[in-house]
């Protein structure tokens, strides 16, 4: 009943409240995410949960991490980003799926991680068990079913380098502080 309620909780009011500050308190206290200092989480995320502080899986947010509006956190699997991350809005992370050749269609979780600097493209889907390389690019309405290389673009359904992002050993810091989103 308690996990039930912190589930709505997050996704019904926290999500919600025009106050990036007050929602990653709550982000930090009750569900245990660890959030660097920086990091922004803008209104309207929505989080599915496997439970409250539990199973061994965590969620990691670095330093000066933006994820927009509208996201889709599936964090049973786990939730690794890494710092300067710059998730766009309407981006689906999607750390479940299950066996479909198993007859009991059994759960499977796997964490996704974004390293340092990457860029995920508006409406992007990632999925279970990949990893973003450092720098790379993930172009919008991607779908990424594989690790993707750092500094690789990645564009398409299912995502395939399209080419490498000039920009190598990226060292900006992003800095966005909204009042009210």
């Amino acid at each position: 009943m308690l996990n039930a309620l912190i589930k709505y909780m997050t996704n019904h009011i926290i999500a919600h409240i025009p106050s990036h500050k007050v929602r990653l308190t709550w982000y930090r206290r009750i569900l245990g995410w660890q959030i660097g200092p920086r990091a922004v989480l803008l209104l309207g995320q929505r989080i599915q949960l496997g439970g409250i502080r539990s199973g061994g899986t965590k969620v990691s947010i670095g330093r000066g991490t933006v994820i927009n509006e509208d996201c889709f956190l599936y964090t049973t699997g786990g939730l690794i980003i890494g710092e300067n991350v710059s998730i766009s809005a309407g981006v689906w992370l999607v750390t479940g799926t299950h066996d479909m050749n198993d007859p009991q269609f059994p759960d499977d979780y796997r964490p996704i991680v974004i390293e340092n600097h990457a860029w995920i493209g508006v409406r992007a889907t990632l999925l279970a068990g990949i990893t973003i390389g450092e720098g790379a690019v993930v172009m919008a309405g991607a779908v990424v079913t594989r690790d993707v290389p750092p500094y690789a673009v990645v564009g398409g359904v299912p995502a395939r380098v399209v080419s490498q992002r000039k920009l190598q050993n990226a060292a900006y810091e992003l800095d966005f502080s909204p009042l009210f989103e």
